[in-house]
């Protein structure tokens, strides 16, 4: 089951405070996906029970993938180390964002 925010204008503090309460109502695990827009995942998606499986292929080409699959609680704390271009975060980010722009070429 997949879910996806689609207020663009919804800082990640809302969006992060959105998913906790889903997770909390729904009394599941929720991952969300906080690595780059593709044609295969959109950003902020959300995963119930676990990482989707349509990536599997994805996973074992770029193995730092799965590292953008955070539980909710990671969420805030991501997002706010997302803006350092030097944090292991923003170079997660950007090398599945180079990843995804060379499978398409």
């Amino acid at each position: 089951m997949t879910s996806k925010i689609e207020n663009e204008k919804a800082t990640p503090k809302q969006v992060g405070d959105a998913i906790k309460k889903a997770s909390a109502e729904m009394n599941a695990d929720v991952l969300i996906y906080v690595g780059p827009t593709t044609k295969q995942l959109t950003q902020y998606s959300t995963f119930i029970g676990g990482k989707p499986g349509h990536m599997k292929e994805h996973f074992e080409k770029c193995k730092v993938l799965e590292k953008l699959f955070i539980t909710t609680k990671e969420f805030e704390s991501f997002e706010k180390q997302l803006s350092d271009t030097n944090s292991v975060e923003s170079m997660l980010f950007n090398k599945v964002k180079d990843y995804f722009q060379s499978e398409v070429k």
